[in-house]
């Protein structure tokens, strides 16, 4: 048997490659096929977790974010002195969130993109795209609407995996300012924050409130013109919602803060009123009583006829009945009262009949002095009806007051160049020694009967009010809320984000040659792809 040949070194040490490097050769065995030209030895691929460790940080401080956020919006309304983690801290970590959201995304999405760049299904042969791929114009919003522009022009369409990149980096751009917009910093109200003293209305003093003062005191203020907005301009509060003057209000007392008290709530008005019987009684004025009759309780109204008012060619008749009667006992907590007022004039298109209508009850409401309005009335149940408070409903107060008298009709309230003032009428200047007189219409009529009637309930509040309660006061502070819309758009955006990075996880995420999406990596993956594809065709 002959011997094997002997191994004999090979005569050139170094070869090219395709891309001008060198590599050293091994010594083969005679007669064995030396390697191809260009092929060298493949880099370890592993798995270069660090993209998904910071990601897995993120998500956590994400998470401490919101919690942080939710608690301030929690914690605000509840104290006026805040401590850090609920004023500083939310603050600081919105700052930080919009600073580093994209870069996380990107640091991913990068070691993403090495893997796929690396796969059969996913790499990208040389073109445009893979340029802008791999120099990862897929970050900047920009780019992508300059790259979509010249696809239309193209007739061309990116690749699933560069739309969804871009698409992942732009919700992550927009995400913090819509976080930040979810939880703004605005002055809010700080309940039960201090506590305070105003004079205001008091049910215990209604005690000390007898009639003759309620209806004097009312008639008094009624008689300077002024709605009770001018005369109370600091104890009289309406709606929050909407401004209804004198039909709507609430009486309690003085304050500058938001502090909920007790009080006096009027709602109702006077309207002219006109239908088939009040047509009868204009044409026949005996006819009234039998209109109240029809129309309220007989037993449950007071009815006065006839009652005249003349001064200088002031000339006014007026008769009317409500319904309850002018008790000498408020019952409380509220009184429900129903008039009908028939005025008749020298003026015939001024006769006519006004009805009225008043709700007064007695209740707790929710006061902002900076505004003058109210809101959350509630009314107060726990009255004592026990306690004999001997104030009459504010709209028989007045009719009985312009009636001359009081409950007894024991003496008149006032003189008669005072009710036609109270009931609209001005004064005419000439020449002559004749007290001249405006004649009001029905409409202004009307006004001026309700017009008493809140200086009537005004009154009441007026003589029943006291220093002697203190009472939380709710005071204004910066503090963070939650704006619903902008919210919900933030979660929404949290979660497409995240549901972008699974997806992409999912699909591309393989152990790789490189850490991280780049020019050199790439073109360097595609050298070796080169050099497979030649080896496999030999």
């Amino acid at each position: 048997m002959s011997n094997p040949a002997p191994l004999t070194p090979n005569p050139a040490p170094l070869a090219s490659t395709l891309d001008g490097e060198h590599s050293d050769r091994a010594t083969l065995p005679a007669g064995s096929e030396s390697p191809k030209p260009g092929l060298q030895q493949e880099k370890e691929k592993h798995l270069h977790p660090l993209s998904l460790i910071v990601l897995s940080i993120w998500l956590c401080y994400i998470g401490l974010t919101i919690f942080f956020l939710e608690s301030a919006v929690k914690y605000a309304p509840l104290h006026i002195n805040r401590i850090w983690r609920y004023d500083i801290l939310p603050g600081s970590m919105l700052t930080f969130f919009s600073q580093f959201h994209l870069p996380v995304t990107i640091l991913h999405l990068a070691r993403v993109g090495a893997s796929a760049m690396e796969r059969k299904h996913t790499a990208l042969p040389p073109s445009p795209e893979f340029t802008r791929m791999t120099d990862r114009k897929w970050a900047d919003p920009d780019e992508f609407g300059h790259i979509v522009k010249t696809m239309y022009k193209k007739k061309t369409r990116p690749s699933l995996i560069f739309f969804v990149f871009t698409l992942t980096c732009t919700i992550a751009l927009v995400t913090p300012e819509t976080l930040s917009r979810a939880y703004p910093v605005v002055l809010i109200d700080v309940k039960n924050a201090t506590t305070t003293n105003p004079f205001t209305f008091s049910p215990r003093a209604l005690v000390d409130v007898d009639q003759d003062t309620q209806i004097g005191l009312g008639l008094g203020s009624w008689a300077t013109g002024q709605s009770i907005f001018q005369t109370y301009a600091f104890s009289v509060y309406s709606p929050d919602d909407t401004f209804l003057g004198d039909n709507d209000f609430f009486f309690a007392g003085i304050i500058e803060n938001t502090v909920t008290l007790p009080g006096i709530l009027l709602r109702g008005g006077c309207i002219p009123f006109f239908d088939d019987n009040s047509a009868a009684v204009k044409q026949d004025p005996t006819l009234f009583r039998t209109f109240c009759n029809d129309s309220l309780p007989p037993l449950l109204q007071d009815q006065v006829m006839g009652t005249n008012v003349l001064y200088g060619d002031a000339n006014i008749t007026f008769s009317y009945c409500t319904s309850p009667k002018l008790s000498i006992v408020f019952s409380g907590p509220d009184s429900n009262a129903t008039a009908y007022i028939f005025f008749q004039t020298v003026n015939t298109t001024t006769t006519g009949m006004v009805m009225c209508q008043s709700n007064f009850t007695l209740g707790n409401a929710t006061l902002s002095g900076d505004v003058g309005t109210y809101t959350d009335f509630q009314r107060n149940d726990t009255y004592d009806n026990s306690v004999q408070v001997r104030i009459a409903d504010p709209l028989s107060a007045v009719l009985a007051g312009i009636a001359n008298g009081s409950v007894a009709n024991t003496h008149p309230f006032e003189s008669e160049s005072i009710l036609v003032k109270q009931l609209g009428y001005n004064v005419i200047f000439d020449n002559g020694n004749m007290l001249n007189f405006s004649q009001p219409s029905l409409d202004e009529l009307a006004n001026q009967i309700w017009l008493g009637v809140a200086h009537m309930t005004a009154g009441i509040g007026s003589l029943s009010s006291t220093l002697d309660t203190s009472f939380p006061s709710t005071l204004q502070s910066s503090g963070r809320i939650r704006s619903k819309g902008f919210a919900i758009g933030a979660y929404t955006l949290l979660a497409s984000w995240l549901c972008g990075l699974i997806f992409v996880s999912i699909v591309d995420y393989r152990r790789s040659s490189n850490s991280q999406l780049g020019s050199d990596a790439a073109v360097e993956e595609h050298r070796k792809n080169a050099l497979r594809e030649r080896r496999s065709g030999r």
